[in-house]
């Protein structure tokens, strides 16, 4: 079974403010709550959201790794909670223009090749099946080591590039009108909501 995984549990530095409760012009609808309409459509109602300060929420276990322990702490109630959900769709908050087209497109490509499935060079939204064992990929990845060395979250390794890259995951071109841009600082985000109106979701 397909489930979306929504992941708003950044610190959102640059923005100044939480990301996921930025409100879209002329509506009262938060930026997470269209992206739940959104990926909803595609996932059948099947949405998670990583991030326990939202409500339900999904918490990180390993914290401070970016969008990796985001995607460890959904695999790790998955697996404790959900164990018919066999496969994700893992989105990031910020990505307001991916369409239901680039939704449906990645997940054709991504279930074709059995394996972890992103555009070329834009390593979100990712496809996961759940066949291949990322859970214990990231466990062995962000656990800490018994000489007490600490994580490292800058670090490459800990990188959805590297985790894709290790686990022989795909990389595919974008169709021709896909919007790939995140949004991370005020001004971005000032510069959108003055673009093409937000699709209904």
């Amino acid at each position: 079974m397909l489930a979306g995984l929504i992941l708003a549990g950044g610190k959102s530095s640059r923005m100044g403010l939480d990301k996921s409760l930025l409100t879209l012009p002329g509506s009262q609808q938060s930026l997470l709550e269209y992206s739940q309409k959104k990926l909803a459509l595609v996932c059948d109602d099947n949405v998670l959201i990583s991030g326990s300060q939202h409500d339900e929420g999904i918490m990180d276990v390993i914290p401070n790794c970016g969008p990796l322990s985001g995607i460890h702490g959904a695999l790790t109630h998955i697996e404790s909670q959900q164990s018919h959900i066999n496969e994700l769709l893992v989105v990031a908050v910020d990505m307001p223009d991916i369409c239901h087209e680039d939704y449906i497109y990645l997940l054709k490509r991504g279930r074709e090749s059995q394996r972890l499935c992103c555009f070329e060079n834009c390593f979100l939204p990712l496809y996961l099946p759940l066949s291949i064992d990322v859970a214990k990929y990231l466990s062995d990845l962000l656990t800490p080591k018994p000489n007490g060395a600490g994580l490292q979250p800058k670090k490459p390794q800990y990188s959805i590039k590297q985790m894709l890259n290790s686990l022989q995951g795909i990389q595919i071109h974008a169709l021709k009108n896909s919007q790939l841009n995140n949004i991370n600082t005020p001004l971005q985000w000032h510069q959108r909501c003055a673009e093409q109106p937000f699709t209904r979701a």
